[in-house]
């Protein structure tokens, strides 16, 4: 994927739709399931108004790591990624930057380690040997499940023996009743939907190992931002004020902006799936980015040796250019 975006740096990134000026003026992007995207949160609220932008949804997508594959071979104008999957690529070379903060965990929104009642699966040293459901490898979800295997004094040999299966999320909670996986990692809306219907429970949550964070980007390859610098500051500037929006009114309000949208570009069944919706969970106000948003994962990934150690600094992974919100710190 690396080698890939390297390549991709010099290639032209216009589209189908262009402004006067040669900038791209039509982002494509893909979706998550369950979840608000500030972008569609930000066109709802009417934030690119007069922009000239438009949003064109190419489709879902399953984990960070194949939003970011999918920025790079130049299929989508932006990644919607985990912190720890855009330093990953960044650490070899990748010309990529986040640019804006999308999801977290704060308040009354985390992931979570969940099983079912009665599993006798309590304590982290239970897990192993286990199978255990993430929605992909190499993101938050292995990130955090490492990060509560270490903390509870599980060796290196004894976390290898747990094995991850990667499943689309919205098929974890059945695979789990089914006991196809042994416990599953769910977040937001999906994670609160399962436990509503009863007979599972959570080992453990995201917030309380490691306190809010940001959890996750939007990144830009910087050949886009190069070539399309005018809609990249539109861009993310509505995107920001629409993570805000989502800090500064209630849920309800969020939900019923999102739920009207979706209704209107006939995805009812998205709509039906934020019900149990509890907020971005972004604890920067605006989205705005910050070196600790990628310190914890760059370790994570020094100890796995997936990143050699202090080869890139976490300011080097994000920007707040183009975030009008940055400049209230």
């Amino acid at each position: 994927m690396a080698a890939t975006l390297l390549v991709a740096g010099g290639v032209s990134a216009c589209n189908a739709s262009s402004g006067a000026e040669g900038e791209t003026k039509t982002i494509r992007y893909q979706s998550y399931t369950g979840m608000v995207d500030p972008a569609e949160l930000a066109d709802a609220l009417g934030y690119f108004d007069g922009t000239g932008i438009q949003l064109d949804r190419i489709g879902d997508v399953q984990g960070g790591p194949e939003s970011l594959r999918a920025a790079a071979t130049n299929q989508v104008d932006y990644g919607a990624a985990f912190n720890g999957a855009i330093a990953k690529l960044a650490s070899t070379g990748a010309p990529i930057k986040a640019v804006v903060a999308y999801y977290g965990t704060e308040g009354d929104v985390s992931g979570s380690l969940l099983v079912k009642k009665g599993s006798q699966l309590d304590e982290a040293s239970d897990f192993v040997g286990k199978k255990i459901a993430v929605n992909t490898l190499g993101a938050n979800n292995e990130a955090v499940l490492d990060t509560y295997f270490v903390e509870e004094g599980l060796t290196q040999d004894e976390i290898d023996q747990i094995t991850l299966v990667p499943l689309p999320s919205i098929n974890t909670e059945a695979a789990l009743r089914e006991g196809q996986v042994d416990a599953g990692y769910l977040s937001n809306a999906l994670k609160e939907a399962a436990l509503q219907r009863g007979g599972l429970t959570e080992v453990v949550n995201d917030l309380e190992l490691i306190g809010p964070y940001n959890g996750g980007s939007f990144a830009m390859t910087e050949r886009f931002i190069a070539q399309n610098p005018t809609t990249t500051q539109q861009f993310v500037e509505a995107v920001a004020k629409a993570v805000d929006y989502a800090q500064s009114h209630s849920v309800d309000e969020v939900r019923e902006v999102m739920q009207g949208y979706l209704e209107e570009h006939d995805r009812g069944d998205y709509a039906a799936a934020l019900d149990l919706w509890r907020g971005t969970g972004v604890p920067s106000k605006g989205g705005v980015v910050r070196d600790e948003d990628f310190t914890l994962w760059l370790e994570w990934l020094e100890a796995e040796g997936e990143v050699e150690a202090g080869s890139i600094e976490p300011s080097e992974l994000y920007t707040n250019e183009y975030n009008p919100f940055a400049k209230e710190d």
